[in-house]
């Protein structure tokens, strides 16, 4: 028997995709064992709430339930269309993603933040970019004077160097494609 397979947004306003929550489950399962554990050794209901307590807050740490910022991509396009924009595509449970979130908002930096667990086109756009995989963080550099995104250093240094552009002159940069979302080329584009 054979069940074909869609992705989850294709279902009608499916926003929180079941696969997603394999590890937050895991988390919290492990969470549950390692309590009863310690009840079971005699250390006590205190140490065991303690460790469901962490257990909670790591698996809703990692879960699509994580409320954080999250921007529709089409929200940023059209603020785009007035101007520039820096664009980090990003999924929950992504220490990369929130690390490079936290020194963004240390050093003041204007990003649009989008969660591509939410967003369908987000999602695809990310697809596109990174060769099918959902990596994150995904960073690119909206802009109205371009006819597609340009992808950028998912870095604090690539996003300064992005919107100081203008000012400096350069920027290394991966062309996405808006047709067909698939990055055409490497170089650096002058202004």
């Amino acid at each position: 028997m054979v069940i074909g397979v869609t992705h989850p947004f294709a279902r009608a306003g499916r926003e929180l995709v079941p696969g997603h929550w394999l590890g937050p489950a895991a988390v919290l399962a492990l969470g549950c064992a390692t309590a009863w554990t310690l009840i079971g050794f005699g250390h006590g209901a205190p140490l065991a709430a303690v460790v469901l307590v962490a257990a909670l807050v790591l698996a809703l740490w990692n879960s699509p339930l994580r409320a954080s910022g999250h921007e529709p991509l089409q929200t940023v396009r059209s603020v785009a269309d007035a101007g520039r924009a820096v664009v980090v595509l990003w999924r929950p449970g992504c220490p990369y993603s929130s690390a490079l979130r936290r020194r963004a908002a240390r050093e003041g930096l204007d990003v649009h933040w989008v969660n591509i667990w939410r967003d369908e086109d987000a999602y695809q756009l990310c697809c596109s970019i990174n060769g099918g995989s959902e990596e994150t963080p995904t960073a690119m550099l909206l802009d109205a004077g371009l006819a597609a995104p340009v992808v950028i250093p998912a870095s604090v240094p690539g996003i300064r160097e992005a919107t100081a552009a203008p000012a400096r002159g350069v920027i290394h940069t991966r062309v996405v494609s808006r047709a067909s979302g698939r990055v055409r080329g490497l170089g650096v584009r002058g202004h």
